[in-house]
C-alpha cells in the first residue's frame, strides 16, 4: 500500500521569490532614504527577513525523514561552527562591553552581544536536528504498512514572528527606555524558548499511521514514541482558530479508550489525519 502524502505546507516557489527581493529593497531603502521613511524601510526589512528565513527553511527541509537532504553531514558541520562562532562572539562582546560599562563603546559591544544569543541558539537546535533517524521506520513490523505520514504547518512559526514584531514596536515605538527594557526581556527570556519550541515541533515531531496503529514521535533532546492500535482510539477532534481555518492547520486532539490522551500542534490538513482516526470526529473553533 502506498504512503499518501499531501504537500500542503510547501509554499509557491514564487513566495521565497518576493519575500527575499521586498527584504533587499527594504534595507536598500532604509540606507537611501532619510527620516521617517528610512524608519518604515527599517522596520519592513526586520520583519521580512526572518519571515523570508522561515520561508526558505520551510522549502529546504526534507517532508519526512525518509527523505534524505542532500550533503546533510556538511551542512550539519557548518551549522556547528557557525552556531559556535555565534556564541562566541556574543561572549566576547558581552565580555568586552561590561569591561567598558558606562561608554558609547560598551553599549554598543553589550547590545551587539545581546543580539547574537538568541540566534546562536536557533542554529544550535538546527544543527541538532540534522542527521537524526527516522524513529517510525524502526518501529513499524515487517508486515506492517505506512498509510499516511501528517505535515507540521509553517504556521507554527507565527508566534515566535509576532514576538519580534512586538520586540521592534517597542524599541522602534515611542516608549522611550522601558520600552527598551521590556524588549530586551523578551527577546532574551521569552522569544529563544518560543523559538525553540517551533523549531522543535517543526523539525521533531513524526505522525504516521499504518494500517494498524498509529506512531507519533516528538522532542527534541528526549524523544518520546507512542504507539497506539488503531482500535484504541476512542475519538478525535480538531481545535483551531480562526487563523488556522484561514490557512489550514490545527491542533488533533486523540482520545484513546483507556482515558489516555494526546494533542499534536500545528498539524497541516488536520481534517485527513482526523478522519483517518475517526471519521464522526468534531472541529472546536476557538476564538483566539
Amino acid at each position: 500500500m502506498s504512503t499518501t502524502t499531501k504537500d500542503t505546507t510547501r509554499s509557491p516557489r514564487w513566495i521565497p521569490i518576493t519575500l527575499a527581493l521586498s527584504s533587499l529593497a527594504s534595507l536598500m531603502g532604509s540606507m537611501v532614504l532619510l527620516g521617517q521613511g528610512a524608519l518604515i524601510s527599517l522596520t519592513l526589512f526586520i520583519i521580512l527577513f526572518p519571515v523570508t528565513l522561515i520561508n526558505l527553511l520551510v522549502r529546504w527541509w526534507p517532508r519526512h525523514r525518509c527523505e534524505r537532504m542532500r550533503n546533510e553531514r556538511r551542512w550539519k558541520r557548518r551549522l556547528n561552527f557557525t552556531a559556535a562562532g555565534v556564541l562566541v562572539a556574543a561572549g566576547i562582546n558581552l565580555f568586552a562591553g561590561v569591561n567598558f560599562f558606562g561608554t558609547p563603546l560598551g553599549t554598543t559591544l553589550l547590545v551587539a552581544g545581546t543580539l547574537l544569543l538568541p540566534p546562536a541558539i536557533i542554529m544550535a537546535i538546527l544543527s541538532f536536528s540534522l542527521g537524526r533517524a527516522d524513529v517510525t521506520q524502526t518501529v513499524l513490523d515487517e508486515e506492517e504498512h505506512l498509510v499516511f505520514q501528517a505535515d507540521t504547518h509553517w504556521a507554527i512559526f507565527l508566534p515566535p514572528i509576532q514576538l519580534v514584531t512586538l520586540c521592534l514596536l517597542l524599541v522602534l515605538g515611542p516608549f522611550g527606555l522601558g520600552g527598551e527594557v521590556i524588549a530586551a526581556i523578551i527577546y532574551l527570556a521569552v522569544l529563544p524558548g518560543m523559538m525553540a519550541r517551533a523549531l522543535a515541533i517543526f523539525l521533531n515531531t513524526e505522525v504516521s499511521i499504518t494500517d494498524r496503529r498509529m506512531i507519533t514521535v516528538t522532542g527534541t533532546l528526549l524523544r518520546r514514541t507512542r504507539v497506539m492500535e488503531l482500535g484504541e482510539i476512542k475519538a478525535a477532534g480538531i481545535y483551531r482558530s480562526w487563523l488556522g481555518r484561514l490557512l489550514g492547520y490545527g491542533k488533533v486532539g486523540i482520545i484513546c479508550h483507556g482515558g489516555q490522551s494526546l494533542k499534536l500542534p500545528g498539524i497541516a490538513d488536520p481534517e485527513t489525519l482526523r478522519d483517518m482516526l475517526d471519521p464522526s470526529g468534531r472541529v472546536v473553533t476557538s476564538s483566539f
